[in-house]
């Protein structure tokens, strides 16, 4: 239980909810570079509603959301993880060896299942690992232990309404992640 949850019972649980995954969303622009200096500029953050079942038949023309052209109430015509007819494992696996042929990739199914854990490595050297999680977990023993070992990290959601998850969008920040880029 959090603090609010002990506070106000039932009702504070929403409150810890919602502080946690403002946590959540700050590690992800600090782990993003996005966060250099106090002044941040503000960001609509996507709500943290459940994703849903996409069909062909939403996708509507992209006019790029509050946070970029990978999010945003709209699914973008162009490949994402939505779309792509694959498994979010699958999709990012591809994502990866499609866009990075050079880095040797290794993929692990961590947390009994729900979450997958990528390992880029060049000339046998750890350059970037990469979590692809939900949104109810808790990421911190990863990027704690890259932090650690000097390993850059990044992480992505895979059922956050609204992030999309681009292939363009995920090859330019593991790109940027990777100094490549």
């Amino acid at each position: 239980m959090g603090l609010f949850s002990n506070l106000f019972g039932s009702n504070g649980k929403e409150i810890d909810d919602a502080f946690k995954q403002m946590k959540n969303l700050a590690g992800d622009i600090i782990d993003d570079g996005q966060l250099n200096n106090s002044k941040s500029q503000p960001n609509a953050a996507p709500s943290a509603a459940p994703v849903q079942s996409y069909r062909a038949d939403t996708v509507q023309a992209f006019e790029g959301g509050p946070s970029g052209d990978s999010w945003g109430p709209n699914m973008p015509a162009e490949e994402n993880q939505f779309n792509s007819g694959l498994r979010y494992q699958d999709y990012f696996a591809k994502v990866f060896t499609e866009g990075f042929p050079s880095y040797q990739i290794d993929k692990e199914d961590v947390r009994n299942g729900s979450a997958m854990l990528f390992t880029f490595s060049l000339a046998g050297s750890k350059k970037l690992v990469f979590e692809v999680i939900s949104q109810k977990s808790s990421p911190y023993k990863v990027r704690n232990d890259c932090r650690s070992q000097g390993v850059p990290y990044l992480r992505y959601y895979y059922d956050y309404d609204g992030w999309w998850n681009t292939k363009s969008y995920v090859i330019r920040r593991t790109s940027k992640a990777l100094g490549i880029g």
